[in-house]
């Protein structure tokens, strides 16, 4: 569970934590806000309790939610099946087109992903073929 702006707070809403701010810091709902989350990550409301709202002076108000870590795509010279597990390594750093699934914001370098599903192939100029996963973390 964790704390929303309410203006944000709908199920499938995805967003990148960017870390706390100095307000945070002795903030009474610091531990149900933002201690279980991570810099540079992406997560996504998966419920909400429109009942429970509270003040923030950074964000006004707040929501209860379910927040999870979320589902990414990411880009593979490698066949895998659902299920697999394998250690996130960026295969470019090509600007192009295909950038957001070689370099997936919210995965860092030598995180450890599941393969949920294979989503389709892309032609990369530099790679050749890719095949475009959904993971988890």
């Amino acid at each position: 569970m964790g704390l929303v702006p309410s203006n944000l707070a709908r199920e499938g809403f995805k967003f990148i934590f960017m870390g706390e701010a100095e307000a945070c810091r002795g903030c009474k709902y610091r531990s149900v806000c933002v201690d279980g989350m991570e810099v540079g990550r992406l997560y996504v409301v998966k419920g909400v309790n429109e009942r429970k709202r509270f003040q923030c002076p950074i964000h006004g108000e707040l929501t209860l939610a379910s927040i999870a870590r979320a589902n990414v795509e990411v880009a593979s010279g490698a066949r895998m099946v659902e299920g697999a597990s394998f250690i996130y390594r960026a295969s470019c750093d090509e600007d192009c087109e295909y950038r957001n699934y070689c370099r997936p914001e919210g995965v860092k370098e030598g995180d450890k992903l599941r393969v949920v599903r294979e989503l389709g192939k892309i032609k990369c100029k530099r790679l050749g073929e890719l095949r475009i996963y959904e993971v988890s973390f």
